[in-house]
């Protein structure tokens, strides 16, 4: 079983998820301490309307592991138990970058707060496999053959190389109903494997 879907940011600010083809969404939500995408909270609404699966995700910028998990929580409240948290670990703007004890203890806090485990993003050259076995967090991996424009893909480039919850194929999607790029992801799960992931939040 498998899913098709997009992660989205305020990038896609106006997205009109009714008229894209997408059996789940992904939204960016916050990063470091003080950011809070205004788009969000429509996005999301709208993927919950839709009775669309959905995930939310934290942007990790280096200023402080305890205080961004905080952040992340407070800001996404309503969201735990409905959704998939999922912490986004990358270089760019990350002054924590390659400290994955930093990662390590920003996810815990996360889960000590809300009793749900975040899956955790990252590029397969770099992904953190210990942090996500030690804290038994699923993956959800970014790794493209190329840039090059393309829909939905079956069988995604290196598929099957690690065993991961999500997998990231592409930043250069095009899908109907949406006039820009998109990334696209495909989830080896169906609609009650997603809730599993989604878990039952405690806070």
């Amino acid at each position: 079983m498998a899913m098709q879907g997009i992660d989205i940011s305020a990038w896609q600010a106006g997205i009109d998820l009714s008229k894209v083809p997408c059996d789940f969404v992904i939204v960016k939500a916050t990063q470091g301490t003080g950011y809070v995408s205004e788009s969000c909270d429509a996005q999301v609404q709208q993927a919950i309307s839709l009775g669309k699966p959905f995930g939310f995700y934290h942007y990790v910028n280096g200023s402080g592991a305890t205080s961004e998990a905080d952040s992340f929580v407070d800001n996404c409240t309503g969201y735990f138990g409905k959704g998939i948290p999922c912490i986004d670990w990358e270089s760019g703007e990350n002054s924590a970058w390659g400290n994955t004890d930093y990662l390590k203890q920003l996810v815990q806090r996360v889960i000590d707060r809300t009793g749900v485990k975040p899956l955790i993003y990252a590029s397969a050259s770099s992904f953190p496999w210990d942090v996500a076995q030690a804290l038994d967090c699923g993956a959800w991996v970014a790794q493209y053959a190329d840039n090059n424009a393309t829909g939905y893909q079956n069988s995604p480039w290196n598929e099957g190389a690690y065993e991961c919850a999500i997998r990231q194929y592409s930043s250069n999607g095009r899908l109907d109903g949406y006039s820009g790029s998109l990334d696209l992801d495909k989830a080896y799960m169906d609609a009650d494997g997603w809730a599993r992931y989604v878990g039952t939040a405690s806070a």
